[in-house]
C-alpha cells in the first residue's frame, strides 16, 4: 500500500522528491515538505494534518505523533493496513493541500496551472 502512496504523492502537480535519513523518500510542493515514506522495512509513512485531523488520527491504534514534526501536526502510520488505500490518498491530498496554500500566490498560480494543464 506504501507503494502505492509512494505513486499518489509522485502523482500530485509540481511536487520533487529528496531521499534523506535512514533511506526516507520525502515529498516537497514548493519547497516545502507535506510527506516522508521510509523505503526500509519497517514501512512508514508520515504527513502533514491539520489540527483537527492530527488528533483524530493519533486516537487511532498504529497512528502516532511524527517524531520531530508532531508540534506541526504530523503523524505517522507505523504499519501499512492502518488506513484504507483510498483514506490514505485522501490525507495525503489534504497535506499536499495544506502546504500549497501555504505558498505565495505566485507560486500557487503556477502550480493550479500544472494542475489543469493536466487535469
Amino acid at each position: 500500500m506504501f507503494d502505492n502512496a509512494l505513486d499518489f504523492c509522485q502523482s500530485l502537480p509540481a511536487v520533487t522528491t529528496d531521499k534523506k535519513w535512514d533511506n526516507e523518500l520525502r515529498f516537497f510542493v514548493g519547497e516545502k515538505l507535506f510527506c516522508m515514506i521510509s523505503l526500509d522495512p519497517p514501512q512508514r509513512v508520515s504527513f502533514k494534518c491539520t489540527p483537527n485531523q492530527y488528533h483524530q488520527l493519533i486516537a487511532k491504534r498504529g497512528i502516532v505523533p511524527a517524531p520531530h514534526l508532531a508540534r506541526y501536526h504530523w503523524v505517522q502510520l507505523q504499519q501499512e493496513d492502518i488506513l484504507p488505500g483510498p483514506e490514505l490518498e485522501h490525507f495525503l491530498h489534504d497535506a499536499y493541500d495544506l502546504i500549497l496554500r501555504s505558498l505565495p500566490p505566485y507560486e500557487q498560480e503556477e502550480i493550479e496551472k500544472l494542475r489543469k494543464l493536466n487535469a
